[in-house]
């Protein structure tokens, strides 16, 4: 025999209206997306090659150079800074700009053309 508060079509459409109203963030909230996209934009400016990001409202990340990374979440922007010996170093999300001037040595750095595996292979 079932309860009749588990069976209760009305407390199942008050459950599914109440689940639905908790899905949606505040308009004011922090966007992860947002802040990695305006960091891009700031980057952009300083290099000729091309940034790739990835995200959700909640957390975004983007790569800067290969091994550099750049986390955005709970409105800061994290990633380990080689320069310092792998430390990790946090700057708030609100200050792109800031951000730029941090991760610029890394912006400028030039990727490598080839592979040093390939390095020792000579064409016949």
């Amino acid at each position: 025999m079932s309860h009749w508060r588990l069976n209760n079509p009305r407390a199942s459409r008050a459950k599914s209206a109440l689940a639905r109203r908790v899905k949606h963030t505040p308009r004011h909230a922090f966007c992860a997306e947002r802040a990695i996209t305006a960091l891009l934009g700031e980057l952009a400016s300083l290099t000729p090659r091309q940034l790739y990001w990835s995200g959700t409202p909640e957390m975004a990340v983007m790569s800067v150079q290969h091994g550099v990374n750049v986390w955005c979440r709970d409105g800061r922007f994290f990633w380990n800074d080689l320069l310092r010996g792998g430390e990790t170093v946090s700057h708030p999300a609100n200050d792109p700009v800031g951000a730029a001037a941090l991760l610029n040595p890394f912006a400028r750095i030039p990727e490598p053309s080839h592979s040093p595996a390939l390095a020792g292979l000579t064409a016949a």
